[in-house]
């Protein structure tokens, strides 16, 4: 009995991610590669988001979302040209330049990965992610006060780890 609850639910659940009318289209190919991603199956989300842009080419989200599955593998290379794509497709896509910046980061690109923060700020002024990353960022580079700077406005966004760090720095 319990194999056929299981069967009957992993039917349903795959009817539900497959959407109905869009077989076959980028939008239900990223939605599959999304729920690939998050049970951290990131080479199988990798896979849906290829199928998404080899449909269609500009298709801001798949690259966006590849570059996520692919920052998740540690190709950071890869994940950085995707978000420079999905940039290039949509200029003010202040989650591509935040993401951008965590890459650019994790290959010790420091001032690149500043920039990016940056941008991500200007377009979303109050992106609290971004201006953690940004604070931390700054803190590691000797910033001190554009990092507490930072942080506390984080911090005023809602941004646990940002309070956590001024609890830690004794700045709150």
């Amino acid at each position: 009995m319990n194999r056929l609850v299981f069967s009957v639910m992993a039917t349903i659940v795959f009817v539900f991610v497959s959407g109905t009318g869009e077989a076959g289209s980028p939008k239900k190919m990223v939605k599959q590669g999304e729920a690939y991603y998050a049970l951290g199956r990131f080479s199988e989300a990798v896979a849906e988001f290829n199928l998404a842009i080899a449909e269609d080419v500009d298709y801001q989200q798949a690259y966006y979302a590849r570059g996520k599955a692919f920052y998740e593998q540690q190709k950071f290379r890869e994940a950085i040209a995707d978000y420079d794509k999905a940039i290039e497709l949509k200029k003010d896509c202040a989650r591509a330049f935040y993401h951008r910046g965590l890459a650019r980061e994790a290959l010790q690109e420091y001032s690149l990965a500043a920039s990016d923060y940056d941008s991500a700020i200007a377009v979303r002024h109050e992106y609290e992610k971004a201006l953690y990353a940004r604070g931390a960022l700054r803190y590691k580079l000797d910033d001190r006060s554009g990092a507490l700077d930072d942080m506390k406005r984080a911090a005023a966004l809602g941004s646990k780890k940002a309070s956590e760090w001024l609890t830690e720095q004794g700045s709150r």
